[in-house]
């Protein structure tokens, strides 16, 4: 069999990057419904580590690559359900950051262990999962601009885990 030229490559390999996350969020619609929870609801939720400082709503939006006027919508969405609270940043008091509840904690990690569990990279072993999550973290940190880095304040496409 012949390799594909790099182009064809990309194009197959978005392909399949984009059919695990389909599969992924199809396999989570039971979980997301017991928590109460859309697919935008739970990007959020993921978004807001308790292992890193609480972020604004400017930073937030930037991990969701979305509008802010979008976090908003879904951070008062969070704030109903008694997940999120808003709170004044120590650093500047007209700001606000997003902090999680102890309840929005609880349901954050149980989102994360259905997720977990459901996508079709747990099917992968420990040394390919390392592998795909290394050539991901090697293709985001080769690609990264200005935008894409402001976007992503944590350095999380650096980490490992």
């Amino acid at each position: 069999m012949t390799t594909p030229p790099p182009t064809e490559l990309t194009r197959q390999l978005l392909i399949a990057v984009r059919d695990v996350m389909s599969m992924s969020h199809l396999r989570l619609r039971a979980p997301l419904d017991r928590l109460e929870l859309t697919a935008p609801l739970s990007d959020a939720l993921w978004a807001l580590d308790p292992g890193l400082p609480a972020p604004s709503m400017k930073i937030l939006a930037g991990r969701l690559h979305c509008d802010p006027s979008s976090a908003t919508f879904l951070v008062t969405r969070l704030e109903r359900q008694g997940l999120i609270e808003r709170v004044p940043d120590p650093a500047d008091r007209r700001s606000k950051t997003v902090e999680l509840t102890a309840k929005g904690a609880r349901v954050r990690r149980e989102l994360i262990e259905a997720m977990v569990a459901r996508s079709p990279l747990s099917a992968l072993d420990a040394a390919d999962q390392a592998a795909t999550l290394r050539l991901l973290r090697k293709a985001l940190t080769r690609s990264a601009t200005p935008e894409t880095s402001a976007a992503d304040p944590t350095g999380a496409a650096d980490r490992t885990a």
